[in-house]
């Protein structure tokens, strides 16, 4: 479930996952940031409930206003009652998260892709099955 090829972020359906790969390194400059930030709120904004995992594996830069941006994007998950996680972060992008505190606002997987999609997966296991126990009956 491939979107356009002139999109910054190429969205592929993996189970209950859909996994936002960050096209290029220097895709999220200060020229693209706020086209990045549209095309991620607007693909959100059509899918309720969307469990979205941003992999960033080709970026190796990010502008300060990438992070408005991401802001932004996790502001239109929770209204769509979605999830968002993050993965394949470089330890220099991690680093400004932690140094800004956005770590503390973002679950990020320190896995690559894989294993950040197979921990996404997991954790939606887990709140199925906590949500069963809960469950009258």
């Amino acid at each position: 479930m491939s979107e356009a090829n002139d999109q910054i972020v190429d969205f592929t359906q993996e189970g209950r996952v859909i996994v936002g790969t960050i096209r290029t390194s220097s895709v999220l400059s200060a020229i693209n940031v706020a086209e990045f930030g549209n095309e991620v709120v607007a693909y959100v904004e059509a899918r309720p409930g969307v469990n979205l995992l941003l992999n960033f594996e080709h970026v190796d830069y990010l502008s300060s206003a990438v992070l408005t941006e991401l802001l932004r994007v996790n502001k239109a998950i929770e209204s769509v009652q979605g999830k968002l996680r993050l993965c394949s972060l470089s330890k220099v992008i991690l680093e400004v998260f932690q140094i800004t505190n956005l770590d503390t606002m973002f679950t990020i997987f320190d896995e690559d892709l894989d294993g950040g999609r197979r921990r996404f997966q997991r954790a939606l296991e887990i709140q199925d099955q906590e949500a069963a126990w809960k469950e009258p009956g």
